[in-house]
């Protein structure tokens, strides 16, 4: 945990301030005026998540936003209940057939690996279409460039050494043309079956707006290309794939440290639930729920 006040430090040639406080981190955040830009990322940071809708600036971010908001519209995330559901049983049913199988009935379970498995395949049924199984080439390109990129982000920038083809730059060239690669054949393959439309996920709200412009019927500034289809791709299946995992191991942690909250937030699923599977409107009457993981959220932001 940071202690003390906000301060300056240089990165590169170029003056930063460090600050931590929650309140100013928000007030920065949803600062529309245009006084707080973004920093120009890092390559290896651009090839890992692209330059997608929270890289861009601008009209860019505009054109982005625009395109991709409508694929998180309330009745569309209600409508994800459902396949997050189906994807927390199968990963319960996997835990208790490996106790069943286990000679003492107990067994040990890494939850950071799980909880990044879960969240892998959640992001992928919801956004793409496809499933963790399908789309693990690309979180593991992605881990990979990660690797790639902590290792290289405070390194002094010599202008043309990105273009010599040393070990680490041969291997963050492979990658990237392999994340782009699989990215492009999921496209490819969503493409490939617009007779029955593109779906109404994330990928599907992209693909109809990158093909509306080709035929004409919206102005420029509402549009995707493919390649900003991929790094929109790209952002989706990093960003929220660490962040919830780790939100989620958190909560077992500290939910197995204080016994009397897991306790009552046992007794409010179980008399809002009972035996059924909870769906979007139980969900809004989990207050305990709520207020616990927002408790959790915000300790975890602090760290």
């Amino acid at each position: 945990m940071l202690l003390g006040g906000p301060f300056v430090y240089w990165f590169g040639p170029q003056p930063r301030i460090c600050i931590y406080d929650y309140e100013m981190v928000k007030q920065i955040l949803a600062n529309k005026s245009g006084n707080f830009m973004k920093n120009d990322a890092h390559p290896a940071i651009l090839a890992m998540i692209g330059k997608g809708l929270i890289m861009v600036e601008g009209k860019d971010w505009v054109r982005h936003h625009r395109v991709v908001n409508p694929a998180f519209a309330m009745d569309k995330l209600k409508m994800m209940t459902t396949t997050m559901v189906s994807c927390a049983e199968c990963l319960i049913k996997k835990w208790e057939d490996q106790a069943t199988n286990s000679k003492s009935s107990e067994i040990e379970i890494e939850f950071s690996k799980q909880f990044q498995e879960l969240t892998a395949d959640v992001i992928s049924r919801t956004a793409f279409g496809s499933s963790y199984k399908e789309g693990k080439e690309v979180f593991h390109a992605q881990k990979q460039l990660q690797a790639i990129t902590v290792a290289t982000l405070l390194n002094l920038q010599i202008p043309g050494f990105k273009y010599l083809p040393t070990k680490r730059n041969r291997c963050q060239w492979m990658l990237e043309k392999k994340l782009h690669n699989m990215l492009s054949e999921v496209i490819r393959c969503r493409v490939a079956s617009k007779e029955s439309g593109f779906g109404d996920d994330l990928l599907g709200v992209m693909i109809e707006a990158c093909f509306t412009k080709e035929q004409g019927e919206k102005q420029d500034e509402m549009i995707l290309s493919i390649d900003e289809i991929v790094d929109e791709c790209k952002t989706f299946f990093f960003a929220g794939h660490e962040t919830t995992s780790h939100l989620l191991t958190w909560t077992i942690f500290l939910l197995s440290v204080y016994p009397e909250w897991q306790e009552r937030l046992r007794e409010e699923v179980l008399r809002e639930c009972g035996k059924r599977n909870p769906n979007a409107d139980i969900l809004s009457k989990l207050k305990e729920v709520k207020t616990t993981l927002a408790c959790i959220d915000s300790l975890i932001n602090h760290l």
